[in-house]
């Protein structure tokens, strides 16, 4: 390791324990070399250290010598793991993962750090910090909303690479999205209401980092309880970032929606993430006012990413099919005709799954490249009008009648530019429209897309 790369793990003990969070959180490998003014190695501190600490009350202006293990596993002049040392790894890592051990010379000097891991039953070591066991020092994830449309997608997806997760959800339209992975050692549901701090604080511990879905979805749904929608989109997104930043959970993703931008003046222009916005319904304005209170906590810890996703379409495990795409299909499928009111809108789509690996994307995402920052979320190429989905529709079910209402009803008019995801993060939709539309085709309920439980 270069002595550059070695500087990102080191902090002296008389610096304070949010500056070792903040080590920490950059270095990306859950841990903080804390050394003395002769750059001897003092001890070591984690991730767990820290919100261990803040649990008992403790302050993390205090210097972060009051809380280092003093007795870390080291390894002298790079020499290879001894017997004792493969004991002690085995015993630290047995369920997976993997240990940092520095290796100091004769004079107690930090000279580099072995990244220890187990395979197979064997212990294995490298001086690179290329683990796929690390995945960038996050190994537990709250998702607020995990039952829901895209959480039961993402909480599937984060299983498969190996997260523990855990999932705070009010289960307001049921569990069926996440029953089946209530077998998972790795998986935990906790019902609860993401307006009840105390049931969050209790979701956040143990957690590295949190994606925060929970809320009252769509325009339509957010108008039936205004109260609720306010309270749950906006009051208690705030209450949950809070309790984030007070508990160092520094890597904090809110998911917000392009309906901030409301109607465009330019509907043909693509808007960017520092385009004007016109939210035009109670559910975009909680989502935009939880944007500014959540960048409003943001310090030089306190890391928080906005997405504004476009309108979600495709199959997942909860199933919804009061979204456009999916109420259009469903409709040409079933009653053999559908109705598009105006139709000259512009909406930008994206397929659920996709949305869920955006999310991947930002979680193995160093905070230095997401911090602080706002991505639209969907792809270039989806922008449609409604007319022209209807029309791509009529083409796959060529049998169904569609009818072109005058009457434009939802006024939202917006056309997004997608280059900042593609550009920073690498962000491509896998999935067309086209895609969905085949896939749920063949939903095998398809024919009962109308009963409650389908739609928020």
């Amino acid at each position: 390791m270069t002595n550059k790369n070695l500087n990102n793990f080191l902090i002296n003990k008389d610096r304070s324990i949010k500056e070792a969070m903040r080590i920490i959180d950059r270095n990306g490998s859950g841990i903080a070399l804390v050394i003395d003014k002769k750059k001897k190695l003092f001890g070591i501190v984690t991730d767990g250290d820290i919100r261990g600490a803040i649990l008992k009350g403790i302050n993390i202006n205090k210097k972060v010598e009051e809380i280092t293990n003093r007795n870390p596993i080291t390894i002298k002049n790079k020499g290879s793991l001894t017997h004792e040392i493969g004991k002690k790894v085995r015993e630290k890592i047995a369920t997976g993962g993997s240990l940092k051990i520095p290796v100091v010379n004769k004079k107690g000097v930090i000279e580099d750090i072995i990244f220890v891991y187990i395979d197979k039953g064997r212990v294995f070591q490298t001086a690179e910090n290329k683990l796929k066991t690390d995945k960038g020092g996050v190994k537990s994830v709250l998702v607020t909303g995990g039952a829901g449309y895209l959480g039961s997608i993402l909480c599937r997806k984060l299983l498969n690479r190996g997260y523990r997760v855990r999932v705070l959800d009010n289960l307001t339209y049921g569990d069926e999205g996440v029953r089946d992975l209530y077998k998972n050692k790795n998986f935990e549901l906790l019902k609860g209401d993401v307006r009840n701090i105390s049931e969050v604080v209790g979701a956040l511990r143990g957690a590295d980092a949190v994606i925060h879905l929970a809320a009252i979805v769509g325009d339509p749904a957010g108008q039936l309880d205004p109260k609720r929608t306010i309270e749950i989109n906006y009051l208690s997104t705030n209450a949950i970032a809070n309790a984030c930043k007070y508990n160092q959970i520094n890597k904090f993703l809110f998911t917000s929606t392009c309906s901030v931008y409301g109607v465009s003046e330019t509907p043909d222009d693509r808007l960017r993430e520092d385009s004007s916005l016109n939210p035009v319904s109670l559910y975009a304005e909680t989502k935009l006012k939880s944007e500014e209170g959540i960048f409003s906590l943001a310090d030089e810890n306190f890391s928080p990413t906005i997405f504004r996703f476009g309108t979600l379409y495709g199959i997942s495990p909860r199933m919804r099919f009061d979204l456009v795409i999916n109420t259009l299909t469903a409709r040409a499928l079933v009653k053999k005709q559908f109705s598009i009111f105006g139709g000259q809108q512009w909406r930008p789509n994206l397929e659920v799954s996709d949305a869920a690996e955006a999310c991947l994307l930002w979680l193995n995402s160093p905070i230095k490249k997401v911090e602080g920052e706002v991505f639209n979320v969907g792809a270039n190429e989806q922008n449609c009008k409604i007319i022209e989905i209807g029309q791509t529709i009529k083409k796959i079910i060529p049998e169904a009648k569609m009818e072109i209402e005058k009457e434009k009803g939802d006024q939202r008019n917006y056309n997004v530019s997608f280059d900042k995801i593609s550009r920073v993060l690498g962000f491509k939709a896998k999935k067309t429209i086209k895609d969905g539309i085949r896939e749920m085709i063949k939903f095998k309920d398809i024919k009962n897309f109308d009963k409650p439980k389908y739609s928020n």
